[in-house]
């Protein structure tokens, strides 16, 4: 089970988004607007996930900003379609794009494949060889 952040200004994505990732476990924290996070508690999260087009901070500003706060994996799920987006959303950092109208079970594998690779940084002993 992770604790999932995400950050979508419509509220009806957002249940979309709890719902269906519940389904695997996880604990999923939701805000409508990146200013509604608490910074101070991003390090809880083992994956988050942000739109793009928010009013407000938008969401390639917010990943900017916490990009160097975090080291879990940073999922866009957006509407944003262009190639020239999905670049400059992965060189802000990001791990991960998945673009709007989206399905929940492709939600959910990119979620999950991504989640070991968080727990396996988190849960290696410091001297063990790989």
């Amino acid at each position: 089970m992770a604790s999932i952040l995400a950050v979508d200004d419509e509220q009806p994505i957002l249940e979309l988004i709890k719902n269906g990732l519940q389904k695997d476990g996880h604990m999923v924290a939701g805000y409508t607007s990146a200013e509604q996070v608490p910074l101070d508690k991003l390090n809880r999260y083992d994956l988050i996930i942000l739109d793009i087009m928010m009013p407000g901070t938008d969401g390639f500003s917010f990943c900017e900003k916490i990009r160097g706060m975090v080291d879990c994996p940073i999922l866009f799920l957006t509407a944003k379609t262009m190639e020239n987006d999905i670049t400059f959303g992965l060189g802000l950092g990001a791990d991960d794009y998945l673009t709007k109208p989206f399905r929940i079970p492709e939600l959910r594998a990119r979620v999950n494949a991504h989640i070991p690779v968080s727990y396996t940084h988190l849960t290696l002993p410091t001297n063990s060889l790989v």
